[in-house]
């Protein structure tokens, strides 16, 4: 990650944390019930939040498919795949719940788990198994995707360590 792109990503986590602290359940609920332009801004960063605390919540499914990797029950095609769809599955989730104006209290924890998972989203999306002459740019291949995954994983388990 280039320092420019490693700034504004510190940046971003520091607005988010205050955006966790200030969370209000009661405010979410108007703004769900409310429609326009200005108030899609405030609820995105409500839907990230609960987003962050349902993937929380299954941690230990999270854990035990990266485990999994690095043991190498999976390879990485597979992982990717799995990831995403465990991922994408929360987002549905959330949009029920926000549909059913279901409401959580977010764990203080779970915004910087959700940046981790965050990080192993990007690797996934930037995975290609293409060989390296066939590859765009911004893809990795196999080897960097697992070194990513491998180190991801490492600050994952220091976070769970400090919980």
């Amino acid at each position: 990650m280039t320092k420019d792109l490693e700034k504004k990503y510190q940046n971003l986590n520091k607005k988010r944390r205050y955006e966790l602290l200030n969370y209000d359940k009661k405010r979410h609920l108007e703004l769900l019930n409310q429609q326009g332009d200005e108030f899609k801004s405030k609820l995105r960063t409500y839907s990230i939040i609960l987003i962050d605390h349902l993937n929380w919540e299954i941690r230990d499914q999270y854990l035990e498919l990266l485990e999994n990797y690095r043991e190498e029950k999976m390879d990485s095609f597979n992982f990717r795949i799995a990831f995403c769809e465990r991922y994408e599955s929360i987002e549905k989730v959330a949009d029920l719940l926000k549909s059913n104006r279901v409401l959580l209290s977010p764990d203080k924890n779970s915004l910087n788990f959700g940046d981790l998972l965050s990080k192993i989203d990007n690797c996934c999306q930037a995975y290609s198994d293409d060989p390296e002459p066939f590859r765009n740019k911004f893809e990795i291949g196999d080897v960097e995707f697992r070194i990513s995954i491998e180190k991801i994983y490492l600050k994952i388990q220091n976070f769970l360590k400090e919980e």
